[in-house]
């Protein structure tokens, strides 16, 4: 399997980052799907780099919940069961409802502004080859922006670690019907942000993260059949 490298060039010091990050590249593009085994030595030669850096990657990532190591056999890409996903989108929920609590006291106007905008700019686009990439990258700014307006470093640390898991297993969801009804979503969160309404804000984000899991199992399960 011809891997996409990203280590080329780079110095000594940056190999194992290197690696990680061209070992996640490829996990959440698919080219290391759910359930494939990994070799140290294949993953170092496609990626130009010695076997050190890569098993030091592999480590972090099984610290993360994408590598899975079993005695006596070669790791392998984690696969997440029904239950798995039921249970990082609880720990979503929990997670980024207290975020935006927090958020709705803390967040700087001027970037709840620039996400509003964006956000109603998008609502306003018509679909196209560029609208889901477009969306998806704003998602990914909308639930770190809140996460890192909580004041809680630990808690933004908790966050990214679970959507990081959820990008994993959630490839196949981005469609734009999905990604329209989060967008109305993140409107309704960002509405309740500017009026300061902790509560308002925690129940909106909470109503996200449950319709979105609601969605993934759908999706996940319909193309099961």
């Amino acid at each position: 399997m011809e891997l996409r490298p990203r280590t080329r060039g780079l110095s000594r010091t940056f190999l194992v980052e290197g690696a990680y990050e061209a070992i996640l590249d490829n996990i959440l593009s698919g080219a290391l799907p759910s359930g494939a085994t990994v070799s140290e030595v294949a993953l170092a030669k496609n990626l130009n780099v010695s076997r050190t850096p890569v098993h030091q990657a592999l480590a972090r990532l099984a610290k993360e919940g994408l590598i899975e190591h079993r005695a006596g056999l070669q790791p392998r890409i984690a696969h997440f069961s029904r239950e798995d996903v039921i249970e990082i989108y609880d720990m979503r929920l929990l997670l980024e409802t207290a975020a935006t609590q927090r958020a709705a006291r803390r967040m700087d106007p001027r970037v709840l502004a620039e996400l509003t905008r964006d956000a109603d700019a998008l609502a306003a686009a018509p679909d196209g080859a560029d609208w889901s990439k477009q969306a998806l990258d704003f998602d990914a700014r909308f639930h770190d922006a809140i996460a890192a307006a909580s004041g809680n470093r630990r808690l933004r640390q908790e966050i990214a670690k679970y959507r990081l898991l959820v990008r994993a297993f959630c490839r196949m969801t981005g469609n734009p019907e999905n990604l329209r009804d989060a967008l109305r979503e993140h409107q309704a969160v960002l509405k309740a942000l500017a009026e300061k309404h902790p509560a308002a804000a925690g129940q909106a984000m909470a109503q996200h993260v449950q319709k979105r899991v609601d969605a993934v199992l759908a999706t996940l399960y319909r193309e099961a059949k």
